[in-house]
């Protein structure tokens, strides 16, 4: 290996210089004062393109607001967004809503919110107009990553990362914490009994996790 390329504990060996590791997802966090009651975030949208190969020049961006909604199975997009992009549908998708059903068009575009987190050839819906935003973030891009909503102190953090590195459980860490000290082969605290009528083992218990 040329001697400019060797690398030693993380730093140059020539330069000195430290070589910082590229962390291999991306992630954005928003904070709100008090309860926050939407999560909304900026967000600028193309039509389709590939980030590998991107064209020359590159495609207009229409900046508008994105609100997050987990109760959206798909993103939409509004007819204002729709028209300043000049997009063309790619299809038709049935849209159940509270007065019914309809059938809407459908665009390919990519998607650039906050801190670099980015999103190649989404398939959005268009949607009504909506005041004060022009996108709806579904659960299709949601359910990529890892979402976490938390108010600690009167101040709501939304923090998200893609792709999903871990899972996130509350009451594996509430377990941890009431049952601290206690011995795998211990019995349950929690008293649960097999059929023999003998207490289980925290192991085979609350302790599985």
């Amino acid at each position: 290996m040329p001697a400019r390329n060797r690398r030693l504990h993380g730093y140059h060996k020539l330069s000195g210089q430290r070589i910082l590791p590229s962390p291999n997802f991306k992630a954005l966090t928003i904070k709100h004062s008090g309860l926050a009651s939407r999560i909304i975030t900026a967000v600028s949208i193309t039509a389709a393109f590939d980030p590998s190969n991107p064209p020359n020049p590159l495609p207009a961006q229409v900046p508008t607001s994105a609100l997050w909604d987990t109760g959206a199975s798909r993103s939409a997009i509004t007819p204002s967004v729709v028209k300043s992009l000049c997009l063309s549908p790619i299809g038709t998708q049935v849209v159940n809503h509270f007065g019914g059903s309809s059938t809407k068009p459908t665009y390919l575009v990519n998607l650039h919110l906050p801190n670099n987190v980015a999103f190649a050839g989404v398939v959005v819906t268009e949607c009504e107009e909506i005041a004060h935003f022009g996108f709806i973030l579904g659960m299709e891009i949601i359910a990529r990553g890892d979402l976490s909503i938390t108010n600690y102190d009167n101040q709501t953090w939304v923090s998200f990362r893609v792709p999903s590195l871990a899972g996130i459980d509350y009451v594996q860490e509430f377990n941890k914490l009431q049952f601290a000290g206690v011995g795998r082969n211990d019995p349950c605290p929690c008293g649960k009994q097999d059929a023999n009528g003998k207490v289980i083992k925290f192991k085979r218990c609350h302790g599985l996790n």
